[in-house]
């Protein structure tokens, strides 16, 4: 089985709409500052922000493909619900601020609770691979000086905590919502 680019797009699509929103939210709460400023701006992000992710979105979507079959069916609502629960997690962590145990017990435990209710196995290796590479490529972008997280928000090598949290919720919703849109054969 494979994606088509149709369904590729929309990955992507889905993926650039959920950082753009989780984003703005961070960066007005003062979570996350942009360093540089050469490029043009989408909302409050960076044009590479929101590429980066709908790419990332992309190759977890590919990713769950690659690991077997999918669970059949078509729920729409489960799609909506994975999506919005990931930017309503990333909108959280602008919220609560602080790497303090609270706020990733609250991101971590979502990121659970998202996983309970969505994810198979293929899904909880997607949760799993999205939490360790999407935390090391926001630490490269601030160690490349392209962003930072503020002083309360960057005890994990610069980035928050709660990071590993919100990139595991991200990766179980991505593969469901891959899931959802490929043609059963």
């Amino acid at each position: 089985m494979r994606l088509k680019p149709t369904e590729l797009l929309i990955l992507f699509a889905i993926g650039a709409a959920g950082a753009l929103i989780g984003d703005a939210g961070a960066v007005s709460a003062q979570t996350t500052r942009y360093l540089d400023h050469s490029v043009p701006f989408i909302w409050e992000s960076p044009i590479w922000f929101p590429a980066l992710v709908g790419l990332g979105t992309v190759s977890v979507g590919m990713l769950r493909i690659r690991l077997g079959p999918t669970r059949p069916g078509f729920d729409l609502r489960l799609g909506i619900g994975a999506w919005s629960a990931v930017v309503a997690i990333y909108s959280i962590t602008s919220l609560a601020g602080d790497d303090g145990t609270a706020s990733v017990a609250l991101v971590v435990t979502l990121g659970m609770i998202t996983a309970c209710f969505l994810a198979d196995v293929p899904g909880l290796i997607c949760g799993l691979a999205a939490a360790v590479v999407g935390p090391i490529a926001e630490i490269v972008i601030v160690e490349l000086d392209l962003s930072e997280y503020t002083a309360h928000n960057d005890s994990l090598f610069g980035v928050g905590l709660w990071l590993p949290g919100l990139y595991f919720a991200f990766g179980v919703a991505v593969a469901r919502i891959t899931e959802l849109m490929v043609d059963q054969e």
